[in-house]
């Protein structure tokens, strides 16, 4: 059986969202890249998020969600011609993986190779993503929404939980787990890894520049990656 694994970014203080919002913080507000697609994180696009996906052959996705970061990556490449490596790499995946989108509502989906998977409570949840989970093919690769991702994790449907911590603290917001007294002491952490950050004037870091390369300390976003007990 294949896997579901799940991959957002989170707050320093435990967030994956901010309290307004049901979409993690991965894009800018007009849904285009910072700096002409060089953005904070572009060590885990040009790292992580390959080793992600070369495993990996199905996007599932909220509804919501679908129409921002499809509306995004399908288009990113055509868009944004100075796109990094890794963004590039991973916008061409999106367009060619497997989409499938979870709605409690019945539509006609405007992608190519889109699924409409109709969930409307917590049993169809289930019967859904693990007839998904046993179809033949690689992993599975969920971002978000919110929303989706806490009933997924409430429901204990994620087989791996990839999250890359970012160095900023949202004082409140959307966490992942909701007082989910029934995952508590259910994973084990496989492995944890940092990423720099473009400087920002200002900050506090603890890293320092190398004596010869005379640039300024970096933030770090740390990506921690830890799998759910299948005996729970």
């Amino acid at each position: 059986m294949r896997e579901l694994i799940l991959f957002m970014h989170m707050s320093l203080d435990g967030y994956v969202a901010a309290a307004d919002k049901n979409s993690p913080p991965t894009t800018t507000d007009d849904n285009e890249p910072e700096d002409d697609g060089t953005v904070d994180d572009q060590g885990i696009m040009d790292m992580v998020v390959p080793r992600l996906t070369s495993d990996s052959d199905t996007l599932l996705l909220g509804r919501v969600v679908a129409d921002e970061l499809l509306g995004y990556w399908l288009t990113a490449e055509t868009k944004f011609p100075d796109l990094t490596s890794g963004y590039r790499a991973y916008a061409r995946w999106a367009t060619g993986a497997h989409k499938a989108v979870l709605s409690n509502t019945e539509e006609q989906l405007p992608w190519e190779n889109s699924e409409l998977l109709l969930v409307k409570n917590d049993e169809d949840m289930v019967r859904t993503v693990s007839t998904l989970k046993r179809q033949s093919g690689k992993n599975i690769v969920f971002h978000g929404g919110v929303r989706t991702a806490q009933d997924l994790a409430r429901l204990n449907l994620i087989d791996e939980y990839q999250l890359v911590v970012e160095p900023e603290a949202l004082g409140d917001g959307k966490p992942l787990f909701r007082n989910n007294v029934e995952s508590r002491g259910c994973f084990s952490e496989v492995s944890a890894s940092c990423q720099k950050h473009r400087p920002i004037a200002g900050m506090p870091v603890r890293i320092e520049p190398t004596e010869d390369s005379g640039e300024r300390p970096h933030l770090l976003s740390f990506q921690l990656q830890f799998r759910r007990n299948v005996s729970h």
